[in-house]
C-alpha cells in the first residue's frame, strides 16, 4: 500500500505517546535562513521509535522514524497544533525501514504535542 494512501487510513492508527512541546519562544531562526533546530524529543515502543527536535520556534519538527518490528505495524510521528489540528509525517515499515519526519504547522500555529503512532500496513 502506498504511503500517501495509508496516511490516509490513519485513523486505524494507535496511540504509543503523547510528548509535550517546549513552550514558544521568541527567536526563529539563526539568522542565515536556515531553521533553528534547539528542542529534542524521542520515544520508543514495541513497533518503532522516533526521535529528532523542534525547529522555528516550535513550528517544525525535523527526525527520524524507525520501524523496529515486523507486527504488520508502520509507525509514524504526529504533530498536534494549538489550533486542534494535526501534522503527520511519511510512516516506517516494514521492520528496518526509517522515514524522515518533516513536518511544519501552518502560518499562526505552533506544535503544542506529538504523538508515536501507527497504521497497519
Amino acid at each position: 500500500m502506498p504511503k500517501a494512501i495509508a496516511l490516509a487510513a490513519a485513523s486505524l492508527g494507535l496511540l504509543a505517546t503523547l510528548g509535550t512541546a517546549p513552550a514558544a519562544s521568541a527567536a526563529t531562526s539563526d539568522g542565515t535562513g536556515a531553521a533553528a533546530c534547539d528542542s529534542n524529543w524521542s520515544y520508543s515502543n514495541s513497533w518503532g521509535r522516533a526521535s529528532g527536535k523542534f525547529c522555528d520556534n516550535v513550528t517544525g519538527m525535523v527526525g527520524t522514524v524507525t520501524d523496529t518490528a515486523a507486527d504488520g505495524r508502520c509507525p509514524y510521528v504526529r504533530g498536534n497544533l494549538n489550533n486542534g489540528s494535526w501534522r503527520d509525517s511519511d510512516w516506517a515499515g516494514p521492520k528496518g525501514d526509517s522515514s524522515p519526519v518533516n513536518i511544519w504547522a501552518p502560518a499562526g500555529t505552533y506544535f503544542v504535542s506529538w504523538q508515536l503512532l501507527a497504521i497497519y500496513c
